[in-house]
């Protein structure tokens, strides 16, 4: 039974990428099967779904991106009302991270080994770790699983298109002054601080630090575990010759990042009013509508990819190698969140509305901030529902 399982996973995803274009279509299906995939801890049955962990935030890429939405206020068996799709990463202001959490908290484990901790985000924040305390220079940062639904196209963005918008600097002096990530002399485009250049890396990222699965572009095998985790290292992985020495294989990158390319963006909707208030407000001057692709297309990012500085409301004090706690990728806002559950905003959920998200923006976004607030209510509300209706 363990043969033919592993046989028909390797079929299925030999079967996917023979052919070019023709073929697209079924590399988006075998890239949606393994975005949906429970993993399993090591050793297993089934060779072609081992590897999880030995700590990890869950099974599945599906888990905090239902449908490749993002994160989102689910209700608990008791009534409560939590966030699911969110995580907590540990570090300083200059990206170090906790000697012995690691990168991020890691809630789940495989049988024999402790989660690290557990979290609630709802009513109000609560951590509690089952381990040592964190560093003294270890802070805390949540971060919600942003919808991934007209992301994936990013890597396709001219580099001009982005840096022609750049300007560290501010020598224009209009008090922006966006700058690019750049991660070995290429641009970064995914993360909350443009931490990864493609998307590849950013899915690789995914599967190591939340799942604990390794691949070649993420090759640790036992995903956020720390040298002080001395239990953790010892647990069996699900590396294999027949995944490029790793738990995922390029081709299993290759194939997600098909999938996640093959979901439709959002239909834009008309506006004119909601769209005149966003452009006099200044909100496009970051939120940019529409970037170019190398190719010639356009895509509907309301981003401009870059680096800002958004001021101490949004400072968390966790920074990110050469990124400083304050700046963050200019979020995109088509799909922002998923209709039909109550919505929060910003990187750690802590907006329930539009208004609120944009009462925090400071830094580089003051002027815009105060742009909004000088419009009648009337046009402010305006403005929210066409930046809901993205």
């Amino acid at each position: 039974m363990r043969a033919l399982c592993l046989s028909m996973a390797l079929s299925a995803l030999v079967f996917a990428q023979q052919g070019t274009r023709a073929n697209d279509g079924l590399n988006a299906i075998a890239g949606q099967a393994l975005f949906e995939r429970l993993w399993v801890p090591s050793p297993a049955s089934t060779d072609a779904s081992d590897g999880l962990g030995p700590l990890f935030n869950a099974r599945s890429c599906a888990t905090c991106h239902p449908r490749a939405s993002g994160a989102r206020v689910v209700v608990q068996t008791d009534g409560r009302r939590d966030i699911s799709g969110a995580v907590v990463r540990f570090g300083d202001s200059a990206g170090k991270v906790d000697p012995f959490y690691g990168l991020q908290l890691q809630t789940n484990a495989v049988p024999g080994l402790k989660p690290e901790g557990s979290v609630q985000y709802l009513p109000t924040f609560n951590l509690q770790l089952n381990g040592p305390r964190l560093a003294a220079d270890t802070r805390k940062s949540v971060r919600l699983a942003p919808s991934l639904t007209n992301r994936a196209h990013f890597d396709d963005v001219d580099d001009a298109d982005i840096l022609q918008r750049a300007d560290p600097d501010d020598r224009d002096g209009d008090g922006i002054s966006g700058r690019a990530n750049m991660i070995d002399n290429r641009i970064g485009r995914f993360g909350w601080k443009s931490a990864h250049p493609t998307l590849k890396d950013q899915i690789a990222h995914a599967f190591a630090f939340d799942l604990g699965l390794s691949s070649p572009t993420s090759p640790h095998p036992f995903g956020d575990c720390t040298t002080q985790q001395k239990e953790c290292l010892g647990a069996p992985t699900g590396e294999s010759a027949l995944f490029d020495g790793r738990e995922v294989s390029n081709q299993m990158l290759e194939l997600v990042a098909e999938y996640l390319k093959s979901l439709p963006p959002p239909a834009p909707q008309a506006d004119d009013r909601g769209s005149a208030l966003f452009s006099k407000s200044g909100c496009e001057v970051c939120h940019t509508p529409v970037l170019k692709t190398r190719h010639g297309s356009e895509i509907r990012a309301y981003s401009d990819l870059l680096l800002h500085d958004m001021g101490p409301d949004l400072d968390d004090g966790v920074g990110e190698p050469g990124v400083a706690s304050s700046e963050w990728r200019t979020a995109p806002l088509t799909n922002s969140y998923p209709s039909g559950t109550e919505r929060r905003y910003l990187h750690d959920g802590s907006a329930k509305t539009i208004a609120e998200a944009i009462a925090k923006h400071g830094g580089e976004a003051s002027q815009s901030r105060a742009e909004f607030e000088n419009l009648s209510n009337q046009e402010r509300q305006n403005l929210i529902d066409f930046v809901m209706g993205l």
